[in-house]
């Protein structure tokens, strides 16, 4: 046996004409939600196959890390179950992936005993197949479940953690507060929620001519939001001319049908694969917008890059944190900047590199 991984067109076939008969309405995800993961690089649809014929799937979610995957569905194809398949897969998809953590339907007094019982006998088939139930539950979009890890891992507080990561890199923080109860507290009420509620999310859109209003309205923002300069509409209309240029990518940052910012990438002799400058209007900023940009962003880049690069000024904590966060953890290069006399400045911190000390500055206000 052997899985297979599936493109988009793969995907939507399987959707449509096998999982919509196999799981009910309630817990199946959006198709167009599993669309979008794909685009981002973090979905694996995978058809199990053996001697070429399908027999059953696996859909996964993969946290930014790629430290093991979210088991979402599990599948065999009708005419082929009962016959030892699932613990193959499952198998295989441990080989894969080195460690897997899941969700499985709690039992409660909600649930008809019918119901109970079959919720029970999907956790032992997990735990058959070296699944531990964890220390802790969830509730996602008013749906009570088990969690469940299979991997090296003994610490259920570190499983936690990339297990909520899953979540917290798709979806806004506002969008986690209100349907994602992970971990669930002992005792806390499920939230209710009519099925998986999806989000706006933003959208990269390739900068053309006719938005030329648009963008100078960004670049003048993005220079009063990071320098309190109060740039003049031909000034930014020479930016417009150079981040559009040879070696330069300009995209507008949509969310649904308002323009809420810019995203920049650039080339510095190789391939486009520096983020230059990142924007978000003031009234939409904190919503998770610009990880979701970057996110987005570096879905083009890895097509045709090892890497992407960020150059950040030391003294903006905020952008360096949020890089962080998103997992930019190599450092690549320093920028170190002498001062003359009569230049007026705060130093905000110290820091040292390789034992020498360096300030952080600012323009005095």
């Amino acid at each position: 046996m052997e899985l297979q991984l599936l493109d988009r067109e793969g995907l939507t076939a399987l959707y449509q004409n096998e999982m919509t008969v196999d799981f009910p309405h309630a817990e199946l995800k959006p198709l167009a939600a599993m669309l979008r993961l794909m685009d981002l690089g973090r979905y694996d649809p995978l058809l199990a196959a053996d001697g070429g014929e399908a027999v059953g799937y696996a859909l996964l979610w993969l946290p930014e890390s790629r430290e093991g995957a979210l088991l979402e569905y599990l599948g065999v194809l009708r005419g082929r179950r009962n016959g030892g398949l699932g613990t193959k897969i499952l198998e295989l998809l441990f080989q894969r992936y080195g460690q897997l953590f899941g969700e499985a339907e709690a039992p409660g007094p909600e649930a008809s005993p019918e119901e109970n019982g079959l919720r029970r006998r999907r956790i032992a088939f997990y735990e058959r197949n070296g699944f531990r139930v964890l220390d802790y539950e969830c509730a996602l979009f008013g749906v009570h479940f088990n969690c469940l890890y299979r991997g090296p891992e003994t610490d259920d507080r570190k499983v936690e953690a990339l297990h909520r990561e899953v979540y917290a890199e798709y979806f806004s923080p506002a969008h986690m507060r209100r349907y994602i109860q992970l971990p669930l507290a002992p005792g806390e009420a499920v939230k209710p929620a009519p099925e998986w509620v999806e989000e706006a999310f933003p959208a990269l859109v390739e900068y053309e001519e006719g938005r030329e209003a648009e963008a100078v309205r960004l670049i003048q923002g993005f220079w009063l939001a990071h320098n309190r300069y109060h740039q003049a509409e031909e000034e930014a209309k020479a930016d417009l001319r150079a981040w559009t240029g040879d070696g330069h990518k300009l995209y507008l940052i949509a969310l649904g049908d308002e323009t809420v910012g810019l995203l920049h990438l650039g080339s510095r002799g190789g391939e486009t694969d520096w983020l230059e400058d990142l924007f978000v209007l003031p009234e939409y900023q904190g919503r998770g917008i610009g990880s979701q940009a970057v996110r987005l962003a570096e879905s083009m880049v890895q097509r045709y890059s090892q890497s992407m690069y960020i150059e950040a000024a030391a003294r903006n904590q905020r952008a360096i944190r949020l890089y962080r966060r998103l997992g930019y953890d190599c450092l690549n290069t320093i920028t170190i900047r002498k001062d003359f006399p009569g230049y007026g400045y705060d130093v905000v911190r110290e820091e040292r590199v390789y034992g020498e000390r360096f300030e952080i500055r600012k323009d005095k206000d």
